[in-house]
């Protein structure tokens, strides 16, 4: 494979032409402590539309590390030295993770040679929160397990793992990006985690004047939805999509789904032509997914919360008295908050209760909810609650959730016929008052933002002069 000598060191790539017509260039860029080898069948796929570049950043890899000490400016400057090196002139980029950091600062610096930027995964990491802990705590655990020798190193902590990936233990895929991430050594893990909290992503996001699609995972809990948010909203020229199924790892978990993405948002910012059917039919195949094997792996958790409240297990209805022991409103704070800790539930269940009746309170409620929310088939555990945390463990599909990610990318979306179709997709009918019978802080607060969203985007349709007949926002 070819190796190119930049900035005193070698860098490895891998450059693959566009099986298709197309001849835009797409690079890629991995996170921090993985590599080329992580992205899976994904470059693969992305070949239909692009010639794609791989390669390996500093001291990952097979590329060296050369003798100054890594900072995010000296990554930047090694692909500029790659590109150079290419003779490229002009780029998509795609960074996933930590990659992101110096994806978004050669595009500062070097504007003239970015097309597109796509920012998958946007990390966050600080103490406590959900990222640090598994990076703290869960995956050096793993690390032993795998460096013992144990061929099935991930199932131990699957559970754990949720919120993380929604890959089974045994995905192929998953098992090399572990072994990559976990193989390195404690002192390039150590330095790259010291380097990403070293980040200036945030202030940075405001400056970019190319055009930047953001990339999640409806199922990541790593990333708070506040941070997408914030991305969002400081971005001069962006698209913000949220992958159905998918987690941290959407290129894995969704890598169809995602490739198309890219390849509409590159097309609408490369001179290429994308017709208003095709624009359609990408965001109909991500808001009306097939079914496929990957869904059928963990059980689906339906709740209908827009027109009454109805709850089923794989389509097998869960008709319990949700009113009893709290079950419904517990039930109604997970969906929205997978993963919590039982003092927060606590707070909310019994704000004016002494802690300790309060907390013997809620294990009562969570014995319960724990029974109710068994699987109806197997008997399988879809309510996870450990020494400090409840967790959700099904996948979970919610009609209010649904609403919320197509509201919410609506509203930040800056392309009128993406945002306009998006709003294609809101439901004809909505009750008068969302959540109505949820009554608490949380609730309140979540139904004010998506009522005011609504109401801004059925301002913007009557103003813009579209097709009211297709769109209704009516309640």
């Amino acid at each position: 494979m070819p190796h190119v000598e930049v900035n005193n060191h070698t860098l490895f790539y891998k450059k693959e032409e566009s099986s298709g017509d197309q001849k835009d260039i797409l690079l890629l860029i991995h996170g921090l402590a993985l590599d080329s080898s992580c992205w899976g069948p994904f470059p693969e796929i992305l070949k239909e539309s692009f010639t794609v570049i791989q390669y390996d950043v500093r001291a990952h890899g097979e590329s060296s590390t050369g003798e100054e000490p890594i900072t995010w400016d000296l990554l930047r400057e090694d692909l500029h030295g790659l590109i150079h090196h290419l003779k490229l002139t002009r780029v998509h980029i795609l960074a996933f993770g930590y990659g992101t950091n110096f994806a978004v600062k050669f595009a500062l610096k070097y504007p003239n040679y970015v097309q597109s930027l796509t920012l998958m995964s946007l990390p966050y990491m600080e103490p406590n929160n959900t990222h640090y802990h598994l990076t703290q705590r869960v995956f050096p655990s793993i690390k032993e397990t795998m460096e013992a020798g144990n061929p099935n190193f991930l199932h131990p902590y699957e559970r754990l793992l949720k919120g993380y990936t929604t890959l089974s233990s045994n995905d192929k895929g998953l098992i090399t990006y572990f072994r990559v991430l976990l193989g390195n050594s404690d002192e390039l893990f150590s330095e790259m985690v010291k380097l990403a909290s070293n980040s200036t992503l945030l202030l940075e996001l405001a400056q970019l004047s190319c055009p930047v699609l953001l990339l999640s995972g409806a199922l990541n809990v790593t990333s708070p939805d506040a941070l997408l948010n914030a991305s969002s909203f400081l971005l001069k020229n962006s698209t913000r999509i949220t992958i159905p199924d998918a987690s941290f790892l959407p290129f894995l978990e969704q890598p169809e789904l995602v490739a198309k993405w890219v390849r509409l948002f590159a097309s609408r910012n490369s001179g290429a032509s994308s017709s208003i059917m095709e624009t359609q039919r990408y965001i109909q195949a991500v808001f009306q997914p097939e079914e496929d094997k990957a869904m059928e792996r963990i059980p689906v958790l339906h709740v209908q919360l827009l027109h009454g409240f109805h709850v089923a297990i794989d389509s097998v209805p869960v008709t319990s008295d949700w009113n009893h022991l709290h079950a419904k409103q517990i039930l109604s704070y997970l969906i929205f908050h997978p993963i919590t800790t039982r003092e927060i539930l606590c707070k909310e269940l019994f704000p004016d209760v002494e802690y300790d009746k309060a907390m013997v309170s809620l294990q009562e409620c969570l014995n319960h909810l724990e029974k109710m929310l068994r699987h109806p088939m197997n008997s399988t555990k879809g309510l996870l609650f450990q020494k400090e945390t409840v967790s959700v463990q099904y996948k979970i599909k919610c009609d209010v959730t649904d609403l919320m990610t197509v509201v919410r990318q609506a509203v930040v979306e800056r392309d009128q016929l993406i945002r306009y179709e998006l709003c294609k997709q809101l439901p004809s009918t909505l009750p008068e008052t969302v959540l109505a019978d949820i009554d608490s802080n949380w609730a309140n607060t979540l139904r004010n933002e998506i009522e005011a969203q609504l109401t801004y985007l059925n301002e913007w349709i009557k103003d813009m002069g579209w097709d009211t007949r297709s769109v209704s926002l009516s309640k």
